[in-house]
């Protein structure tokens, strides 16, 4: 007896408490949500929210929450849309959580239940604009369903893969040239990133043979990086491209920059960051004005309008130095 009495005293001692247990693992997950490792904070956020009670609803519904926050940044509404459901359903919930079921909603072209979603956040946040923007969105996505344009959207079969593949932009002015970016295994670096859950991203080219059938994709050397490498834009002759490059590190949430190149017949010379704003701040996906004078670039900076706002940058010529951005402001930006 005095055994098993020294025996459950021991189990007392050294097994932690589960709130401890579970204490921690939450905060594994936060710390991968906040370092912007989304995809591998899913796993993080799902098994502390197995450990919590039951009968500890507030801590489910919030974890619940970041569980489906973090399905909507790796762009997987569809099981966003089954989290996000679970987290409004709580008594718990926070109003942000009816605004992303919408969005989700949206996203999943289910419009009209976006809509009720949209008006049940508009009755716990009054003041906030972004519903009634939404609200219309949905509603011209049903009348654009019911009355169709003469329009046909075709899959590009030859250039996509399994993985992302995203902002096509011609590299010559006879169309017989494409560059995109993709996350597909053929990307340099054998890194996987902790947002996405998929490989880093880099610049591949495709080129259009006398059939019309556009060559396997292959990276495009003299741009990529071991980072992040993708959303090349062209200056109107193609003789120069911009494009953006993000480093990444573990449990490190850095920034993005903005790199340009110029091209010399089929080859391009070493990228440069254009130094537009800190390595710590975040400028990404550039778009250059025909006149190749003003630059158009997304931050996150602080002082803007909402989560990610547009800016412009301008020169003076070529080999000139970009002004200071400037936020395009609330004709163009808004709060979401």
């Amino acid at each position: 007896m005095r055994r098993v009495l020294l025996f459950a005293v021991l189990l007392i001692f050294i097994s932690p408490p589960d709130g401890s247990a579970q204490k921690r693992k939450s905060e594994r997950a936060y710390a991968s949500f906040n370092a912007g490792e989304y995809f591998d904070a899913i796993d993080h956020f799902k098994d502390a929210y197995s450990k919590a009670k039951k009968s500890d609803r507030a801590t489910r519904a919030e974890l619940g929450y970041m569980i489906a926050e973090c399905y909507r940044l790796t762009n997987d509404p569809r099981n966003a849309e089954t989290w996000y459901k679970l987290a409004v359903k709580s008594s718990f919930s926070k109003p942000e959580a009816s605004y992303w079921l919408g969005a989700t909603l949206k996203k999943n072209g289910k419009y009209q239940q976006a809509i009720e979603e949209f008006r049940k956040f508009k009755q716990v946040a009054p003041s906030d604009a972004r519903a009634d923007q939404e609200i219309r969105a949905c509603e011209l996505a049903l009348e654009w369903q019911r009355n169709p344009e003469p329009y046909r959207v075709e899959e590009m079969k030859d250039l996509n893969s399994r993985k992302s593949d995203f902002s096509p932009a011609f590299g010559r002015d006879d169309y017989g040239l494409i560059y995109f970016t993709s996350s597909r295994d053929d990307a340099a670096g054998n890194k996987t990133h902790g947002a996405t859950g998929q490989n880093f991203t880099d610049i591949f080219e495709s080129r259009l043979d006398k059939k019309s059938k556009w060559s396997t994709p292959v990276p495009v050397e003299d741009l990529n990086s071991e980072f992040e490498d993708g959303t090349a834009c062209f200056s109107s002759d193609f003789s120069e491209v911009y494009f953006t490059r993000c480093e990444a590190g573990k449990r490190e949430k850095k920034g993005c920059v903005i790199m340009y190149s110029t091209r010399s017949g089929d080859e391009w010379s070493k990228p440069q960051n254009i130094e537009i704003l800190p390595d710590s701040l975040v400028a990404a996906h550039p778009a250059l004005s025909a006149d190749g004078l003003t630059l158009y670039f997304v931050s996150e900076m602080p002082g803007g309008s909402g989560q990610k706002d547009i800016y412009s940058t301008t020169r003076g010529g070529d080999n000139t130095s970009w002004s200071e951005p400037r936020n395009l402001g609330p004709d163009i930006n808004t709060p979401g």
